[in-house]
Parts: C-alpha cells; sequence; structure tokens
C-alpha cells in the first residue's frame, strides 16, 4: 500500500486497536489496592480507617468510571475493592466486639467463682484464684494442707485477708441476704502477652439498721494463654473499692458534694444503690 492510499484511507482501517483502547481508571486500582489492605482491619480499631476509605474510593472510582463515554476500564477492580472493604468494615468491628463480649464473660465466671469462695468463708480457695495457673495449687479438700504455719503460702494467705475488701466480703458473707451482682465493664486491654479486664461489682448488705446498703468493687482479671496446653487461664490480679465504677461518676460527685454538706451535722451518707 502506497503512502498516498493510507493516508486515504478511514482512521479505523489503519489503527483498528486505537479505536477500541479504553485507559485504565487510576481510581479503581487504588480501590483495588485499599480493599485489599482492609484486611488489616480485623487487627484492631485503629485500622478500621482502611476499609472506610476502601469503600469510600471504590464508590469514587466506580462513578469516575462512567462519567467517560465509553467508560474507563476498572469496573472489576473496583467492584472488587468494594466488596472486600465493605467486608472488613463490617467484619472487623463485630470480630472486635465478639472477642469483647466472650473475654468478659469468661472473666466474669471467675470472678463470681472468686466471689462465691469468699461469701463461704473459704478464703484459701479465693487465694488460689489469684494467683496464676503456674502456682495454684488443686482446689481440693486438701487445700489447707498447703498453709503449714510459718510458710510463704501462709504469709501469702495473711496478707490476702489483710485486704479491706476481702475482709468486707468474708465477714459480710455470714448474712446470707449479702448479695454480689455483676455491675458493669470498666475496661480490656492488653500488656504483652497478657489481656487485662477490668470490671466493676455491686456488693448489697445489710447493716445493723437492716438498712439496705451497696458499695462497689472493682476486680482485675489477667487472661494468659498456656501454649504448651494451647489453652488460656484466669486469675483475679487486683481488687479494689476506691474508685467508683465509670457509670457512676457523676452520681459519685453529686454524692461527695452531698457528704460535705453532711459533715456539718455529722449524718454521713453512702454511695447511692444501682438500683436508686
Amino acid at each position: 500500500m502506497s503512502e498516498e492510499t493510507a493516508r486515504a484511507a478511514p482512521p479505523d482501517t489503519v489503527v483498528p486497536e486505537a479505536a477500541a483502547y479504553r485507559p485504565l481508571s487510576a481510581a479503581a486500582v487504588a480501590a483495588c489496592v485499599l480493599g485489599l489492605l482492609s484486611v488489616s482491619a480485623f487487627f484492631g480499631p485503629a485500622l478500621w480507617v482502611i476499609a472506610l476509605a476502601g469503600v469510600i474510593v471504590s464508590l469514587w472510582a466506580w462513578i469516575r468510571i462512567h462519567q467517560f463515554d465509553p467508560p474507563l476500564t476498572g469496573r472489576l477492580a473496583a467492584l472488587i475493592g468494594l466488596g472486600l472493604s465493605v467486608f472488613c468494615l463490617v467484619g472487623g468491628p463485630a470480630q472486635w466486639m465478639l472477642q469483647r463480649y466472650l473475654l468478659n464473660q469468661e472473666a466474669q465466671k471467675v470472678a463470681m467463682l472468686f466471689f462465691d469462695y469468699l461469701l463461704h468463708d473459704e478464703p484459701h480457695k479465693a487465694h488460689q484464684l489469684s494467683r496464676s495457673a503456674f502456682d495454684r495449687a488443686p482446689l481440693d479438700e486438701h487445700l489447707w494442707e498447703k498453709y503449714p504455719p510459718d510458710s510463704s503460702a501462709r504469709k501469702d494467705l495473711e496478707a490476702f485477708l489483710e485486704r479491706k475488701e476481702v475482709r468486707a466480703i468474708i465477714l459480710l458473707g455470714k448474712d446470707p441476704r449479702t448479695k454480689i451482682r455483676f455491675f458493669d465493664n470498666e475496661g480490656i486491654w492488653r500488656e504483652d502477652t497478657l489481656i487485662k479486664v477490668a470490671q466493676s461489682y455491686a456488693v448489697t448488705y445489710y447493716d445493723a439498721n437492716n438498712v439496705k446498703r451497696t458499695f462497689f468493687v472493682t476486680v482485675i482479671l489477667n487472661r494468659y494463654p498456656l501454649r504448651t496446653a494451647k489453652i488460656s487461664d484466669w486469675y483475679v490480679s487486683d481488687i479494689s473499692s476506691y474508685n467508683p465504677p465509670h457509670a457512676l461518676e457523676d452520681r459519685q460527685k453529686a454524692w461527695e458534694e452531698a457528704q460535705r454538706e453532711k459533715e456539718k451535722t455529722g449524718a454521713l451518707g453512702e454511695m447511692p444503690s444501682p438500683e436508686e
């Protein structure tokens, strides 16, 4: 074919591939990459923003692709990015909430067993629940034998019984009307291989005047993996009554203000009950 004939020929007969070519959407590529990175949403709340960004970029890429005639290529990449991002944006928080729920349920069972031993005057068993599985003795009828006089175990038990919260619950347990119930989850955090769960409990009892009273204790429980057995163990690492539950902080401030007013007359009150 001569040069003159080539110039006279229709464009589509010369370079048909050029007429069929459609540019690839850069936004679609970015959406697909963000979709793949969205899997990181399962590793913590701080990474949920990646999945959210993936949804936004995927939708924007889809809109941009169809603003051209003919549309740009990249619709499949945008759809893949959108699907992965949506899945991770839903699955990441769902997994996080489920894990926290299960951890709180496991910790609550251990805490209630701990309190049950104190209420039923079995402080040696409660003491064992404050020790890790590596140091814990079997909770059987021979447990008292593990506390001979002047032994380190006996001294640890005596120190455990010196805690005011422990002494109070043991004494209040002599009245069968005393109840301890779960109040609120105060927090979950990780320290190295340990997962720590803080929970508050309401201790309801009747005073010498047969008046119903309530105070709160906060329990911190540790969960750590037993790698050789491929299971996890729980133990009570701390119990305190110094701070009110987070849910009652506002009421605590109001109560403290009322206490200051009552101090003038010598009529001291008590932290309000959760039933009030």
